[in-house]
This record gives structure tokens, sequence and C-alpha cells, in this order.
């Protein structure tokens, strides 16, 4: 099984069912196997120069709305067939992908959404709201899928280390947090800003303390456990500071491809050549020149009003 499988507790269930019912304690996991700090930090740390930004998104954000009112902005929670169906609608408009991908939901998934190569996995209960889908669908299908299924097609598939291509994962996640702002009536990028200045605490502090420092900007009781689990998970006893550290790149990606999408005119196409970083779109572009990838279709739609898109997040989120 590979890390993140692995980093989910035995006990995750019992211990967040007894966490929710008393919130005052630091829960303490079982794994299947122990953890160095090297494999939690397998993606590297945060880079203290992205945290002025990200707080004053947060200030901005929760300085103009209250939790409530975030909340309501989200409209109606759906129910599963409803997102199933508009899953399904996207990737049958993209070359059919409906017949690739399966759609599977479990209580037992920690993320709210993730895509392997031929499923796509949400958790349940659903948490999904009307304002939400649209954006999840962006980031999830439009994003991940497409450029898992462009980068099967490519001579370095499997192959990236062996032809020197850079780690893509800022990048995936960056592009994603942005496409799942395009839906957004305030795009603010407060949700990455938040798990980034909570991945950077969560190397001082204890799973209790972040606990409140979440809850102090979102009281939905589910959705913090989750956030919280994802920062302090591989570690038995989450008093301890540390944990998994992967979540600091959807807000560095995030900064990071609006900036370079805005300094080199917006090279879409390049970007979907596969999943790899914008550092290495020449030599992907190199190895196989005439390929065509599959676009989002809130791309290709209207190509100027992505880049319109692209320029009011970035002035909403003190990028330029």
């Amino acid at each position: 099984m590979g890390l993140i499988a692995d980093l989910q507790p035995t006990n995750f269930q019992q211990e967040k069912n007894r966490f929710l019912k008393n919130p005052t304690f630091n829960p303490q996991f079982t794994y299947s196997r122990s953890f160095t700090a090297e494999d939690l930090q397998t993606h590297g740390l945060p880079d203290h120069k992205y945290i002025n930004i990200a707080e004053k998104i947060i200030e901005k954000t929760f300085s103009n709305f209250s939790t409530e009112e975030l909340k309501n902005n989200k409209g109606k929670l759906l129910d599963q067939e409803t997102v199933n169906l508009s899953l399904r609608e996207f990737l049958k408009k993209h070359n059919d992908l409906d017949k690739k991908f399966e759609i599977i939901w479990s209580d037992k998934f920690v993320s709210r959404a993730a895509i392997n190569p031929t499923t796509i996995k949400l958790s349940l209960p659903c948490s999904i709201y009307e304002q939400d889908l649209e954006g999840l669908i962006y980031h999830e299908l439009g994003t991940h899928a497409l450029r898992r299924v462009n980068y099967e097609q490519q001579p370095w598939f499997r192959r990236k280390k062996k032809n020197g291509f850079s780690s893509y994962l800022k990048t995936e996640e960056g592009l994603a947090v942005l496409h799942s702002l395009f839906t957004q009536k305030y795009p603010l990028a407060y949700v990455s800003a938040l798990n980034f200045l909570m991945t950077i605490k969560a190397q001082q502090e204890s799973f209790l303390e972040l606990w409140q420092f979440f809850k102090h900007y979102i009281d939905d009781d589910e959705r913090a456990f989750s956030a919280v689990f994802k920062k302090k998970r591989g570690l038995t006893d989450t008093s301890h500071p540390g944990g998994f550290s992967k979540d600091y790149v959807y807000f560095e990606g995030f900064v990071e491809i609006v900036d370079f999408l805005i300094k080199n005119d917006f090279p879409i196409s390049d970007l979907y050549w596969g999943k790899m970083s914008w550092k290495d779109i020449d030599k992907a572009k190199e190895m196989n020149p005439d390929f065509e990838p599959i676009l989002p279709g809130f791309y290709t739609d209207n190509p100027e009003l992505y880049k319109q898109q692209v320029m009011r997040i970035a002035e909403e989120n003190f990028i330029i």
C-alpha cells in the first residue's frame, strides 16, 4: 500500500466519534505501521514567505463574512445522486470519460473528494453544497482527471524520474485550487490559506490547539475534524508536534501558478500536457510536440473570460 493509504488509522472512526462527543482531548490513533519524520515530511515543509498573503486572505474573508454567511452562500446541501449526475455529465462531455471513471462513496475516505487512475472517491456523509459542486468538478475533473488522462498518453508516463522531471504537486494542486474558485461569487482562497497556516502550526501544536484555531473561523465539527486530522495524521499521540505536511502545497501552488499564468500569457494548453510542473513544460513538449491535450470546457468555451477570471482572483487574493 502507498503512504496515503497507510496514514489512515485503523481506529479512525472510533476516535472521531469519541472526539466529536467530547472535543477536549488529543486523539490517540493506531496505524498498520509507524512513520518517521521523513515519511511525514516527504513533500517538504511550508515556506513562511507565504504567511503574509495567507493571513491577508483570511482577515479579508472573515472581516467581511461570518461563518454562517459563508455557509449560506453555498446554497443547499446536495444528495449523492445529484452529485453523481453532475460528475457523469462533465466526464461524458470530455471524450466520454464517464466510461473510464467509477464513482465511489465511503465514510472511510478522509478527503471530501479524490481522483485515482480509474476512480473518483467521495466521502460520506455528503458535504457538497450547490455552490461547491461546480468548483469541485473544475478542481477534481477539470484539472486532476484531465491532466491524468493526458499524462497517460505521454512517452514519459510513469517515467518522470528517469526523464528528469521535477515534482509536479504544487502545479497540480495550485491549478486545481485556482479552478475551484472560478465558480465562487467571492473567489477568496481562504480554505487553502487556512490549511496552509494550520500545516505550519501542526509542526508546533497539538490536535486540540489546531481544532480550536480552525473552529474560530469555521464552526463545523465534521469539517474541522477532517481538516485537523489531515495535518496531524501519522502521529499516534496527537498531543505531540508534527504531522503530515502535504496540505501546504495547495496554497503555495495556488499563488505560484497564478503568478506563472499572468507572467507567461496564460499557456493553459501547455499545462495540460500531463501531470507535471510548469517548470517542465518545454521538456514535455519536446518529447511529444504534436500532442493535442484534452482541455476543460471552462477554458475552451471562452479563453478570454478564463484570463479575466484569473486576473480577478489574483487581485482578490493579494497576488498582484
